[in-house]
């Protein structure tokens, strides 16, 4: 089980010759749903990283079975102490068995290397019109509050899967 996501930026040729020195790892290429040629490469072997510039995130919470393919929803927001609790409560019910909404393949809690206060709720679905279907749902009501207040300094983005690359085993 891995404790850590690393992240970065860069074009399709740069982030092809990481995956290409690195053969040993475990990486998935995301490419943006809104903007052409913004891809994102993820380092999903949980050892140290080794992009020169990388978004390092603990995993806080993981339910699913590490599915990495599909659309991508990264939601990040700024909690107090007291939220963070809040959120994470709200989160185990949502990942019982029996209310995981329809077509969810992973569910992470991130939290930003040395942002205590940060988090990344990423979700992985097979569709994106499953996780639509969901933000329509009464089981996304407790999670409303985070994105429509302004006072969590919310953005999101989403990706699919560009190129999904896994080691043998």
């Amino acid at each position: 089980m891995i404790d850590k996501i690393s992240s970065t930026f860069g074009s399709w040729p740069i982030l092809k010759q990481i995956e290409k020195n690195n053969p040993e790892r475990r990486f998935i290429t995301l490419s943006s749903t809104s903007i052409h040629n913004d891809f994102q490469l993820l380092d999903v072997s949980g050892k140290p990283s080794v992009f020169a510039n990388p978004l390092i995130y603990q995993i806080k919470f993981h339910t699913g079975n590490f599915v990495w393919n599909g659309f991508y929803r990264f939601s990040f927001m700024t909690l107090s102490k007291e939220e963070i609790k809040v959120l994470d409560a709200k989160i185990a019910q949502l990942a019982t068995p029996s209310r995981l909404p329809l077509g969810l393949n992973d569910l992470f809690v991130l939290q930003p290397q040395n942002h205590f206060n940060e988090r990344i709720i990423l979700t992985i679905w097979q569709l994106d019109s499953d996780y639509a279907i969901w933000r329509r749902s009464k089981s996304f009501s407790p999670f409303k509050i985070y994105s429509d207040s302004g006072a969590y300094d919310y953005h999101d983005s989403n990706y699919t899967a560009y190129q999904l690359h896994s080691l043998q085993s």
